[in-house]
């Protein structure tokens, strides 16, 4: 049965999207949530529409040579930003649409698809797995599978962590999430993701820092540091 996703990302960071103003990275996640999320589709193509209306209203009221100086800004912008190999990831007539992992297929959604295909090798420990993409800043960005009945060591964060689920559930202290939720935690959030004993999991994480593990020997959760970030 389909559940309805619960966790997006709030109006100002969709705001902050729609306008640019996001890493690459960070871009990537929304944009994949949004191709999952009917909600946020709706928000998005909103907030798009008020920015267009914004901008053709600064037309009419600017004179045509400071107009020209606008546009000429606009467009070099456009030409530098981060947004652009997203852009060309979504695109893309060649794009991957499903990915093999622990002899599992997932389909993935289309912002993801290019990108997937050069993804790191699939690195195993445990019952998780993990497989770098290729990211343009300093964000740790990858595609985490965790297989049925697992848990990842709790954990705190040394900078932001955004995990997207893409197929099946986790569960953590503070909730359950599903295929289309999107997950943000800062440094003040400490919490134990797990999948139940009859569901695996695909997620996106985007890391801008090592996790902190809470439980353990540290010569032990040492490797596990390296292993997510």
């Amino acid at each position: 049965m389909a559940h309805a996703i619960k966790f997006h990302p709030s109006t100002a960071l969709l705001e902050q999207f729609a306008e640019g103003c996001l890493t690459a990275d960070v871009s990537l996640a929304l944009a994949a949530h949004i191709d999952l999320c009917p909600h946020c589709q709706q928000l998005s193509q909103d907030i798009t529409n008020d920015l267009a209306g914004q901008f053709v209203e600064q037309r009419v009221t600017t004179s045509s040579t400071d107009w020209d100086a606008m546009l000429n800004s606009v467009l070099a912008q456009t030409e530098q930003t981060s947004m652009k190999p997203i852009a060309n990831a979504v695109t893309s007539s060649n794009a991957l649409q499903s990915i093999m992992v622990s002899q599992r297929e997932f389909k993935l959604p289309r912002a993801l698809q290019r990108l997937s295909a050069s993804h790191g090798k699939w690195l195993h420990l445990g019952g998780i797995a993990t497989a770098t993409l290729p990211t343009s800043s300093d964000h740790h960005v990858s595609l985490l599978y965790i297989s049925k009945g697992t848990e990842v060591p709790q954990h705190t964060h040394l900078g932001l962590e955004m995990t997207l689920v893409l197929s099946g559930k986790i569960v953590d202290e503070n909730g359950e999430y599903h295929a289309g939720d999107l997950l943000i935690n800062s440094p003040d959030d400490t919490h134990t993701p797990r999948t139940l004993p009859d569901e695996d999991c695909l997620c996106l994480s985007v890391l801008s820092a090592p996790l902190q593990f809470k439980k353990g020997l540290t010569r032990l959760l040492n490797p596990l540091q390296q292993f997510f970030f």
